[in-house]
């Protein structure tokens, strides 16, 4: 049994710096608004916010691209005090969604970002039935909406109540929210916004097909901390792929936790993709384009998992630099996996059917314009997305994945540290440099009208040692299994016992506390337990049958006297901040409860003591 104490207390839980990375070399300046010939004439995103709720934060743009501010790298990890005066680390540069297919009659169409430096193929903003827009749509909903799971638990409260709820009451972030029929959402600069179809998710609690904050309602988001935008690819020509325009929106939603584990280093993103084509797309591919700078920008390596659909970026060396801002001697690893890829429809034996396309190419490209280099056209995005090289060949076996004779698309499928024949950038003795990486799924037909939803995530783990080409991919393998058990999971992580009730009287040289759990609480008499959905699906794919236990139980209270409301969890064990004024427990033979915490520089996990109890009973 895991069993914790609750601990009784108030904590308050509380970036700078310019990395050098590169865009395409050889190209100046970014393409700003240079289309003129489409009636629809909406200009570039600029909307701009950052999902910062854990230990990273992420910048996102309105459009298709995200992770950077349009200069410098933004998916910091870990975040920085801007207070302290440390400078900031970044682990990726840059990233976008790139999506393509055919039509009926053989026209490809695409839409793909990277830099912006050529110019852009997604705006901000739905389509309307006709799958047009306009640039007042586009500027109106120019915007991102945020919202935290505390404003949500405190606005189901005041509505738990039973009566309206005032408008004062309710934050900006719920009270705009841009979801169907709301009539106080409020896109960029205020502008009202009239929204007749589903766009932004919502819980309807009274149930009338609208959502109405007033009486209850509110958005229905994963995560501690929700961020969403919408965009599609029609809002003006497609200057960075040259391509056609497809005619799909996205509604996107990226949402992060916070947590004490592994998933405090990860961000998570939540796609739907709406085709208002008036005919279907063949032989479709969505991918996620990621330039991982990791630190410093030129000794980058980069390798996937096949088994997971996991894309991975590492340091090509065992320190990162000589470029500041840097990782030093503990550069991390950094990768993105597709946990829900898109939809592909067959026909099978009892009709119509379906499978979820898992990442079925992973290649590097080059900053250069080689043919094993940066796309220019759009047959180069669609040749990486479905398995060639710019010249039309397909990828192949070993060395660069160029030119060889056996085809291949899952480029550095094998770990570091192991030698040749395995296939690694480390193995094949590949100089690191400035690496990119194309991750896809597919291909699928994307039918008219169709929604396919597409779920992806970024996790990140801290390497103590066995570094560079001594480094394995066990530890991000490990995280990525983590992520996609909360991902099989509906993204729900348990709450533990709820707090007690407390309250203090004070007598001559003495104080009484008093808690209490009342009839609502989930700790009622003090028989706390809930299965941890992580673990239990852990344990129901376990083939080993080693983990049986998935379940977390209350076992008793530890009361703090703290120094002031500054001190935070990790300051409980000094003595100077928080000392232990009391602590009883559950009487039934359980008196010692231990944490076991992986180490790395040992590569085993190692015990430590949380409370060594009385086993007395709860008094």
């Amino acid at each position: 049994m895991r069993q914790f104490p609750l601990f009784i207390l108030l904590a308050l839980l509380l970036c700078s710096g310019v990395v050098e990375a590169r865009e395409n070399i050889g190209i100046s300046g970014r393409r700003a608004n240079a289309y003129g010939k489409l009636a629809n004439d909406c200009n570039d995103a600029t909307s701009q916010i950052d999902l910062d709720i854990n230990n990273v934060r992420a910048r996102l743009l309105g459009a298709g691209d995200f992770w950077w501010d349009l200069n410098n790298p933004v998916y910091v990890v870990p975040k920085v005090d801007p207070t302290t005066g440390v400078i900031e680390v970044s682990s990726l540069f840059a990233g976008a969604l790139w999506l393509g297919g055919v039509d009926a009659g053989g026209q490809l169409k695409i839409a793909a970002q990277t830099y912006r430096q050529s110019g852009n193929d997604f705006w901000p903003g739905p389509l309307d039935p006709t799958g047009a827009t306009n640039a007042t749509v586009c500027s109106a909903y120019d915007r991102h909406w945020k919202v935290s799971r505390v404003q949500i638990d405190e606005h189901r409260a005041l509505a738990a109540v039973g009566t309206p709820i005032s408008l004062g009451s309710i934050p900006a972030a719920i009270l705009e929210w841009p979801a169907r029929g709301n009539p106080y959402a409020r896109g960029k600069n205020s502008v009202a916004l009239t929204i007749d179809r589903n766009l932004a998710p919502f819980e309807d609690v009274d149930g009338d097909g609208e959502y109405d904050p007033t009486q209850g309602d509110y958005p229905r988001v994963d995560g501690d901390q929700a961020i969403f935008w919408v965009y599609n690819d029609k809002g003006n020509i497609h200057t960075e792929t040259n391509g056609d325009a497809i005619n799909v929106e996205i509604q996107a939603l990226a949402f992060g936790f916070q947590t004490s584990d592994e998933i405090n280093d990860m961000t998570f993103y939540r796609y739907q993709i709406l085709n208002f084509s008036t005919s279907r797309l063949d032989s479709t591919f969505f991918a996620i384009w990621v330039d991982a700078d990791l630190g410093w920008y030129l000794d980058d390596y980069v390798g996937c998992d096949t088994t997971l659909g996991l894309g991975i970026c590492y340091n090509g060396t065992a320190l990162d630099g000589p470029g500041s801002p840097n990782y030093g001697s503990r550069p991390p690893i950094v990768g993105t996996d597709f946990f829900q890829g898109p939809k592909k429809f067959f026909d099978g034996p009892s009709g119509r059917d379906s499978v979820l396309l898992d990442m079925t190419a992973f290649l590097y490209y080059n900053n250069d314009f080689s043919d094993i280099g940066n796309p220019e056209v759009a047959s180069h995005f669609y040749g990486y997305m479905s398995g060639t090289w710019k010249d039309g060949s397909p990828f192949t076996q070993g060395g660069n994945g160029y030119g060889g004779s056996v085809p291949n698309k899952f480029m550095f499928p094998d770990d570091p540290s192991l030698p040749p024949p395995a296939w690694s950038e480390c193995a094949n003795g590949i100089p690191p440099a400035d690496r990119r990486y194309l991750q896809s799924a597919g291909p699928f037909r994307l039918e008219v009208g169709a929604k396919n939803e597409v779920v992806m995530g970024v996790v990140w783990v801290s390497q103590e040692s066995q570094v560079g080409c001594q480094a394995n991919f066990d530890l991000i393998r490990s995280a990525d299994v983590k992520a996609q058990a909360l991902f099989d999971s509906d993204f729900r992580l348990i709450d533990g016992p709820d707090a007690p009730d407390m309250s203090i009287r004070e007598l001559d040289k003495e104080i009484l506390i008093s808690l209490t759990n009342g009839p609502t609480s989930n700790n009622v008499g003090e028989s706390y337990e809930e299965a941890d959905p992580i673990i239990k699906n852990i344990v129901e794919n376990d083939p080993t049958g080693t983990i049986t236990d998935s379940t977390y139980n209350f076992q008793g209270y530890i009361i703090y006297q703290l120094l002031d409301g500054q001190v935070s969890t990790s300051e409980l064990g000094n003595p100077d901040r928080a000392r232990v004024i009391a602590q009883v427990d559950i009487k039934d033979g359980v008196d010692r409860l231990v944490n076991f915490t992986f180490d790395q520089t040992l590569n085993a996990d190692v015990p430590m003591l949380m409370v060594d109890g009385n086993d007395e009973g709860i008094r």
